[in-house]
This record gives structure tokens, C-alpha cells and sequence, in this order.
């Protein structure tokens, strides 16, 4: 494990209570489990959630034209959705690159993570501000469990 693994794992455990030395993703593959699986994290602003990740592809991913996504919970309480293969990204923030299936998933659940929090806070709605903004932490100590390619694809992409 590198230092800047380590030390993802050691402030994703401060954060959430935690003793993991590594944090791991696990894929929700129970249809009974995925139906309820974005409504136990988001509650009324799953469905908002959801169209959000698809309309961001949409508009950023070459090619993209809808499809089937994979559910992946993360062992310190975070999670994302993950698109079946990789596209071509784009970001508003200039980026530009080809990227694996994993790596779309965690940029774009990062992005909209991001702005609901965002949302959230203008709404006032502070304990639902709270909740998404710690899933963004803790989605972002994950990606330092990746490989150092992947881990500077995401980190660019959300800058």
C-alpha cells in the first residue's frame, strides 16, 4: 500500500469511526437490493440523482447513449454507479481523455455528489448537505485505493 493510500485510509477512518486499512468496493447485484439502493442514500432525491448521472454522460461521454449501470457500495459508507464499459470523457473543466468503465462511474458520481451538495446547502437543507458531502469524501478517499493512472485520470477530471 503507497503512503498516499495509507494516509486516504487513515483520514476515511477518522471521518467515519472506521478501523480499514483498506477501503473496498462492492457491487450490489441483487435485484431486490438495487431497487432500494440509490432511495437508502439520496430518499426523495434519488430519482434527481440518477437523471443527473445519465444527462452528465449524455452531454460528456462520446458515444454514450444510455444503458444498464452497475451499483457499488464502498466499505467506509460511500458509493457510485458505474456505467458497463469506458467512453471518452469530457469535463468542463477541459479534460479530455479515454477512461475505463470504473473511472467514468467514480468521475460522474463524484461530479453530481458534488453539485447536490451544493444544492443542498443553497436549499438549506442542511443534514441532507451533510450526508451527500460525506459521501463525496468518502467516494474520494476510494479513488487513492486505485492505481496511480486512474487515481490522476479522476483527480483531473474533478478539478
Amino acid at each position: 500500500m503507497t503512503q498516499q493510500q495509507n494516509l486516504a485510509a487513515r483520514e476515511s477512518n477518522e471521518r467515519n469511526g472506521k478501523d480499514e486499512t483498506v477501503i473496498t468496493a462492492i457491487e450490489v447485484k441483487n435485484a431486490q437490493a438495487r431497487l432500494k439502493f440509490l432511495p437508502s442514500k439520496l430518499g426523495r432525491y434519488c430519482i434527481a440523482f440518477e437523471n443527473a448521472i445519465y444527462n452528465w454522460m449524455t452531454r460528456n461521454a462520446v458515444a454514450y447513449n444510455g444503458g444498464y449501470w452497475d451499483f457499488y457500495t464502498l466499505s467506509n459508507g460511500g458509493f457510485y454507479l458505474q456505467p458497463t464499459k469506458g467512453y471518452m470523457l469530457t469535463s468542463p473543466n477541459g479534460f479530455m481523455d479515454d477512461v475505463s468503465a470504473q473511472e467514468a462511474g467514480i468521475i460522474v458520481t463524484l461530479m453530481m455528489l458534488s453539485h447536490f451538495s451544493f444544492v443542498m446547502y443553497e436549499k438549506e437543507h442542511h443534514e441532507d448537505c451533510e450526508r451527500i458531502s460525506a459521501y463525496f469524501h468518502q467516494l474520494r478517499d476510494f479513488i487513492f485505493t486505485l492505481s496511480p493512472e486512474s487515481q490522476t485520470k479522476i483527480l483531473n477530471a474533478i478539478d
